[in-house]
């Protein structure tokens, strides 16, 4: 190649890569808000140099370059940054799932208020207490039903709130089953044009931004290992089992249990699949398996059944105790000289078949329909004690109730009961519940926010050497045009040599 046209091959070598450069430059600057985006640099290297003639050999005393071009368009990312991401992700998505849910059972549960369940019994109680003082007053006794009532309503909304949280994350593990196929599919595709753009020679680098950043959304959600493939393609471990392998998937499905709750397997074994981590983990610890928390084929915690068989052990321990002390006491409307052995709230007939105490939890229908009903009095006492006689047998004379309220006295000490496995009252037991809850919030609160801080600060790390700097691009695009620039003006340079030897060389004379 003549030495004058390879000034020219050099120029237009140059002008090429700083364009390369420039536009690598533009596309780096028109994603700087774009979610999940590596910045790119132009790698730049000189082209094969060649040795220059001469008139007696073809080999001269050295070499000339040939110029510049660009030999890859790099992503600039650190690996063992995105691993420690990732890592912290699922612990991450774990204890927010955690966290959201506990918020939402504290305001069920609505402790310390005025409204909340504490208060509803508290108020229950003195409406005992304030029949001690009038046994035979039709208005305090509609005050003891009514209060019966709403006490009994309160546990039953309860109830259902719980149920209802507990059906709502139940839900969102379908959802999540749901996101997490659609993400292993997104990434099967991605293996798959990676793959093909490798093997053409060419640098899949946004191709690569959308699968890291898949993988970022799914590490959130459930535990999950990368391994890369030599050529280009990643596979995804998830529980023991591969989710993405190169070019091909595995799906995950749900299956309901024996109590309605999704169980989450895999679609071609129907293998229950293991989770470990991730916010996955989290909701079906907060779920749990099935309705007790004791199951021991669960793997789960299950927040929201234990606290739902805690609810029916209050409300179960209520339902008994108060009949109980109710049966041995005596009416208004008590006509015979034996206790009236009718309970207070409904009851079923077999005890032991019932779980859910706070669900059915009612007044029974004659109190409710007849507050006379209720038997406050303890004792019996026959016959008019305005004349100073002996009790009157009933055959003998119309039975006139004058009782005393020491039987509502007792129902109102079931306050101070140790009623609850022998060692704790009820209002105990409710504050210890209500006090636990509050204590597993903030922990939770407090892990998910310091593993928010934690991600972040990782976030922060790549973005530092992963993200776009404008003010940097700026730089860069002040370089390259520079670089081209001058490009130009060599190019100019050589052509104008090239046409004084050409056009004007040999005119001396004429």
């Amino acid at each position: 190649m003549s030495i004058g046209f390879l000034g020219l091959e050099i120029g237009k070598r140059a002008i090429t890569a700083q364009q390369t450069a420039l536009t690598i430059t533009g596309h780096n600057i028109a994603n700087a808000n774009t979610v999940g985006y590596t910045r790119q640099v132009a790698q730049m290297e000189t082209t094969t140099p060649y040795c220059t003639p001469s008139l007696q050999t073809a080999v001269g005393v050295g070499q000339i370059g040939t110029g510049v071009a660009v030999g890859t368009i790099e992503r600039i990312r650190e690996e063992f940054l995105d691993n420690q991401y990732r890592n912290e992700s699922k612990a991450a998505g774990y204890w927010q799932s955690i966290s959201e849910s506990i918020s939402k059972l504290e305001v069920i549960i609505n402790e310390p208020s005025d409204s909340g369940l504490r208060e509803v019994m508290d108020q229950f109680w003195e409406a005992w207490q304030d029949l001690v003082s009038n046994p035979e007053n039709d208005s305090t006794r509609t005050v003891v039903a009514e209060r019966g009532a709403t006490l009994a309503d309160t546990f039953n909304h309860t109830y259902r709130q719980l149920v209802e949280l507990r059906d709502d994350v139940n839900s969102i593990l379908e959802t999540r089953v749901q996101d997490i196929n659609s993400m292993a599919e997104q990434i099967k595709d991605l293996n798959k044009q990676i793959l093909a753009i490798n093997v053409s020679g060419q640098q899949p680098n946004d191709l690569l931004d959308r699968r890291d950043l898949l993988l970022d959304q799914l590490s959130k959600i459930v535990d999950i290992s990368v391994h890369q493939e030599s050529n280009g393609t990643i596979a995804v471990q998830l529980g023991g089992r591969t989710l993405v392998q190169g070019l091909t998937y595995s799906t995950l499905d749900t299956e309901a249990d024996a109590n309605g709750m999704q169980m989450i397997v895999w679609k071609d074994t129907r293998v229950k699949t293991q989770i470990s981590g991730g916010e996955l983990k989290g909701l079906l610890d907060v779920r749990g398996a099935t309705l007790l928390p004791a199951d021991a084929s669960s793997d789960y915690r299950g927040l929201v059944p234990e606290m739902i068989d805690k609810l029916n052990r209050l409300a179960m321990a209520i339902v008994q105790e108060t009949n109980q002390l109710h049966r041995q006491g005596f009416s208004l409307i008590n006509k015979t000289g034996t206790p009236d052995g009718a309970n207070f709230f409904a009851e079923p007939a077999d005890p032991g078949t019932v779980s859910d105490w706070a669900q059915y939890m009612k007044v029974a229908d004659d109190i409710l329909n007849d507050p006379r009903g209720i038997a406050a009095a303890g004792q019996r006492t026959w016959g008019d004690p305005l004349t100073g006689g002996d009790p009157v047998p009933p055959a003998e004379a119309q039975p006139i109730n004058f009782g005393d309220g020491n039987n509502a006295l007792n129902l109102a000490r079931l306050k101070h009961a140790l009623t609850i496995d022998g060692a704790m009252t009820m209002d105990d037991f409710w504050r210890s519940l209500a006090s636990t809850i509050g204590v597993q919030g903030q922990q939770a609160k407090r892990m998910a926010q310091n593993q928010d801080n934690l991600v972040g600060e990782l976030d922060n790390k790549r973005q530092s050497i992963s993200g776009v700097s404008l003010d940097e691009e700026m730089t860069n695009m002040i370089r390259y045009q520079h670089a081209y620039n001058a490009a130009a003006r060599f190019i100019n340079a050589i052509d104008e040599q090239l046409d004084l030897v050409v056009n004007r060389l040999g005119l001396v004379g004429r």
